[in-house]
């Protein structure tokens, strides 16, 4: 009667694997050394695995379905409203950036053996199979934003796309190559600052900077004749983009009031 294999023996082998492979390199761990560390036969080994480089592309698959996981971003929409704050937008974007870059920080060597290749097996093509998925979330959360009024209706969505997932790439590497922890928020803060900017409506421009502009005393507002709009119209990216129709901007406007 043939062996069953083991969920936990498995486990542990994948956990003893993981381990000597970012220790050794893919070339220089041998099955030995994993078994060793998981505490079971060499025979357990084989009844899990066909090989070790079997054993690395498990490891490799269950990483990327992981990180997958933690690039998936919760719908920037909010049921009922059409349309959400700028800082708000902002903030979500940039929590989800820190936690995704904290999650590639934690797992480092394991993430730079992949992107090597796996010191000697070609592995790395499942990470740009991972970076073209990256590329098309991106591409949908562009138009997203084109389509809400948010970012710039001249914009191309595919190029955009790979201009961000490429540079968030290369942050990545630089990243994992670093010799200490850097500040990751500010990173992520940074590049957010520099995108955002150049992808944002006049409009929705506008409400951003204001955080950041020193407002003009409240008598020379007087004296122009420009009272400070409410705090929920300076919050909200609701205004119409100026192409909009007249009476779709009249109805925004009512709406932010």
């Amino acid at each position: 009667m043939p062996r069953l294999a083991d969920r936990r023996a498995r486990i542990e082998l994948l956990r003893a694997a993981e381990a000597a492979f970012t220790e050794r390199g893919l070339a220089a761990a041998r099955v030995e050394d994993i078994t060793e560390r998981a505490g079971v036969s060499k025979g357990a080994f084989y009844l899990h695995f066909q090989s070790k480089d079997d054993c690395f592309k498990q490891i490799v698959e269950t990483f990327i379905a992981r990180l997958a996981g933690c690039v998936e971003l919760p719908p920037i929409a909010v049921e009922g409203v059409e349309r959400v704050s700028v800082d708000e937008y902002f903030k979500r974007l940039l929590a989800h950036d820190v936690e995704v870059l904290e999650f590639c920080w934690q797992n480092r060597a394991l993430l730079k053996m992949m992107l090597a290749g796996g010191g000697g097996a070609p592995y790395a093509y499942l990470i740009d199979e991972f970076a073209q998925r990256v590329s098309r979330l991106v591409e949908t959360r562009v138009r997203y934003a084109i389509d809400i009024g948010l970012y710039r209706r001249d914009l191309d969505p595919s190029v955009l796309a790979a201009l961000i997932s490429g540079a968030f790439d290369r942050l990545v590497r630089k990243l994992i190559d670093a010799p200490s922890r850097p500040d990751i928020a500010a990173w992520c803060g940074q590049v957010l600052q520099l995108f955002l900017h150049g992808l944002l409506t006049p409009e929705a421009r506008a409400f951003a900077d204001l955080p950041v502009t020193e407002a003009p005393p409240r008598s020379a507002r007087q004296t122009a004749g420009a009272e400070a709009p409410p705090r929920s119209a300076r919050q909200t990216a609701g205004a119409a983009p100026a192409s909009a129709p007249g009476g779709e901007r009249r109805r925004a406007k009512t709406k932010a009031t």
